[in-house]
């Protein structure tokens, strides 16, 4: 398909956010962010396939393939490579498929149309649009998604034109995902590329460090607010109050007892755990010498 070199224009009209939410997985992001690093020389920006599932109006965007396409003197992507990496996809994780594509860069412009156009005819359904600007990532603000929408006017069967509309984005960590931030985290801060992973009691101590000391910072806060030296934040109190009246009132004696019980259960099932995988072991070797 030929179409006019890129341009500075903007195909966008900002009439409000779809009704369509979008939850992405850091590893999302990593994967653009190694393919925008890895593009060949001379390349403005990059593309390629996002792959997820739509659960009831929410797109969860769980992973994502480059896909090589050109946009010198027409747009071309190379749809044999897309089909061949879609099929690998599916034989690890069949439940996910093509939800939309990405771009590199803030911009849409006439060649973000037809890229879209095509995902949209491959897809048999409206394809999200994810826009990553590198430069803008470490401010939080270089994400956006978009979908494609039709502008008509009341008794008119064809559309007069179509606008890329915004849908709200928010970033989704899973536990694993989480973990290997943190430890990504530290690593930077400790200006080491490598870092041991914490056990799951470490884990646990730095969690309640972290709980203690927002506690700190809730109650200097609100000390702050009732000495009159900070202005009183409706929504912080009411946030504050809600979230207080939910927990259970426990007299101490009784935590302490609910907590010891929980701490033996834990240690009884590492206990069989342990006693399981010896047994298996054992089971194992004896095979292997009969």
């Amino acid at each position: 398909t030929t179409t006019r070199k890129m341009g500075d224009t903007t195909l966008f009209l900002n009439t409000g956010f779809s009704h369509l939410r979008c939850r992405i997985h850091p590893v999302v992001l990593f994967r653009i962010l190694d393919h925008y690093i890895r593009r060949s020389e001379g390349q403005e920006r990059v593309i390629g396939s996002l792959l997820g599932a739509n659960n009831e109006g929410v797109i969860e965007i769980r992973n994502t393939f480059p896909v090589p396409h050109s946009e010198a003197d027409q747009v071309a992507v190379d749809t044999e490579f897309l089909s061949n990496m879609l099929q690998l996809h599916l034989r690890a994780n069949p439940k996910e498929t093509i939800v939309g594509w990405y771009a590199s860069g803030s911009e849409i412009n006439e060649n973000s149309v037809l890229i879209h156009d095509f995902y949209w005819r491959e897809l048999h359904q409206v394809p999200i649009h994810l826009t990553v600007d590198i430069r803008a990532l470490a401010a939080g603000s270089g994400m956006k998604a978009y979908i494609l929408s039709s502008l008509s006017l009341p008794n008119v069967e064809k559309p007069l034109a179509s606008q890329f509309q915004p849908v709200k984005l928010e970033i989704e960590n899973l536990d694993a995902e989480k973990t290997a931030l943190e430890v990504l985290m530290r690593s930077k801060s400790e200006g080491s590329t490598q870092t041991a992973i914490f056990t799951e009691l470490a884990n646990f101590e730095n969690a309640l460090t972290q709980i203690q000391k927002l506690l700190e910072t809730i109650g200097e806060y609100v000390d702050k607010v009732v000495a009159g030296d900070v202005a009183a934040n409706n929504t912080i109190g009411r946030f504050l109050s809600t979230t207080i009246s939910s927990l259970p009132l426990l007299e101490p004696a009784t935590f302490d007892k609910m907590w010891n019980n929980h701490l033996q259960d834990l240690l009884m099932v590492v206990y069989l755990a342990n006693l399981t995988r010896t047994q298996l072991a054992l089971a194992e070797r004896l095979q292997t010498l009969s």
